[in-house]
């Protein structure tokens, strides 16, 4: 009986246990640095030990409501081949008005000398900032004094001001993972819709804070001269609604044959702002179809305005075209001479960096300045020609209508009542034959076709 009741608290106490476990940064242990393989997967490089990520919409009187993401990592490196996920890289929005900021901390490398835990910190030299285009920028931090049998943590924010669209969440990776989750606190005033990638469905928690919003307001009285000066306050109450999605022990998503990005598969999460409801105010909609994306897609400046140019190429196409008569012989003139003229720079997007106009000049230009130049000038040649957004392999497939759906832009023109597809990034290309970063999914699903108003 004693021996029952033993084994009875046992079990309970380990129920609690695994309960009450908290995934926290800086407690490693000697077992886990010990730790030659991981058990259900020797094989795996390396091991997430726990990812968490929390959005949340914080609350300032100069910027109002900001949306701040804090994401922690504990990951065990077991081989060499696990190297890689000592390095973290994250993207960030910024351009003259508007810019995401990133801040790394708490990144420490554990390793064990002599029976005792040895801790590196991450040093200034770890860590960089790169301009990858003109609107995006990428922190990367390299941990250091990694080994086979490391464990490296870190943890890094994101402020950022666009509060309608929340990150991306990645439960499942390459590599196997432990435990992962994702909060959102969000204020009543927003309701987003989750919507959920890969086989395995996470575990949701729901509850609701009571919070408040005091601002602050001065009255000068007097006229031209001041001679009193008043403070009031005014509190807003509201209901911040948190939301919690876990996962535990999943398996590594490894790469296979015939599958074109593996992250349409892998278990995350992604949000679609729905409805704003502001008090005092009229409810707005914010779920959109295609044609919404991408009329307004078209209105960027990077866009749409950078089609109707043409004084750039003029004498240079009209040369070209000179003795040409069907919509083919020029189609072929055109695409050959800007496959020929222009160098890919290898930046994707659907909206132009420095212009076409410089991008011509300089015969050097990203996906969109290339793709829309070629457009602008088959337009110029009295073709049916109209952009195309597409979503490459790398960029997964869209789950709803959203503008970051889109990450490229190629050329479409009308031909015997049939639409071909052009891409000029490539020397090599052909008509109709697009490079595999642009072949996502099955073929009718891959593109959206962008025929909007000239």
């Amino acid at each position: 009986m004693n021996k029952l009741i033993q084994l009875l608290s046992l079990f309970l106490l380990t129920g609690l246990s695994a309960q009450a476990q908290k995934y926290e940064l800086g407690e490693v242990t000697v077992a886990e640095l010990e730790e030659k393989t991981f058990a259900t997967d020797p094989s795996a490089p390396a091991v997430i030990l726990f990812s968490k990520g929390e959005s949340s919409m914080n609350y300032s009187e100069r910027d109002g409501f900001n949306l701040v993401t804090e994401v922690a990592m504990k990951i065990k490196i077991y081989t060499k081949d696990g190297y890689d996920w000592a390095n973290k890289i994250v993207a960030f929005y910024s351009s003259e008005t508007d810019r995401e900021n990133v801040t790394f901390k708490k990144a420490v490398t554990y390793n064990l000398v002599n029976g005792a835990i040895k801790k590196t910190k991450l040093k200034s030299e770890g860590e960089f900032t790169e301009q990858t285009n003109k609107y995006w920028k990428q922190k990367k931090i390299m941990m250091p004094d990694v080994k086979e049998g490391s464990i490296v943590e870190f943890q890094y924010t994101i402020i950022s001001p666009f509060i309608h669209v929340l990150p991306d969440w990645k439960f499942q990776e390459t590599v196997p993972v432990k435990h992962s989750e994702y909060t959102t606190r969000i204020p009543e005033y927003y309701i987003f819709n989750p919507n959920f990638r890969g086989y395995y469905s996470p575990k949701v928690a729901r509850t609701s804070t009571n919070r408040s919003i005091v601002t602050t307001s001065k009255e000068r009285e007097g006229g031209a001269i001041v001679t009193k000066v008043t403070f009031s306050t005014d509190k807003t109450d509201y209901l911040e609604n948190k939301v919690t999605y876990s996962l535990e022990n999943l398996p590594a998503m490894k790469s296979e044959r015939y599958v074109n990005n593996i992250n349409n598969y892998s278990a995350s999460v992604e949000h679609e702002l729905s409805i704003v409801k502001y008090p005092n105010q009229p409810v707005k909609t914010y779920s959109s179809n295609w044609e919404d994306v991408t009329n307004t897609i078209y209105k960027y400046d990077g866009f749409g305005p950078e089609l109707k140019k043409t004084g750039y190429f003029e004498d240079d196409i009209q040369a070209l075209l000179s003795g040409l008569n069907t919509p083919a012989e020029k189609t072929a003139a055109i695409f050959s001479y800007v496959k020929s003229r222009m160098n890919w720079n290898q930046n994707f997007g659907y909206t132009c960096d420095d212009g076409v106009k410089k991008a011509y000049t300089n015969k050097v230009g990203n996906a969109a300045e290339i793709n829309l130049m070629l457009t602008a000038m088959l337009r110029y040649a009295k073709l049916d020609a109209n952009p195309v957004l597409v979503s490459t392999r790398s960029n997964k497939i869209a789950l709803f209508a959203n503008r970051t759906a889109f990450n490229y832009v190629i050329a479409s023109v009308e031909l015997d009542n049939k639409t071909v597809l052009l891409d000029a990034t490539s020397k090599s290309a052909m008509p109709n034959i697009l490079p595999s970063r642009a072949i996502n999914w099955m073929v009718e699903l891959y593109v959206m076709m962008a025929h909007l108003q000239r």
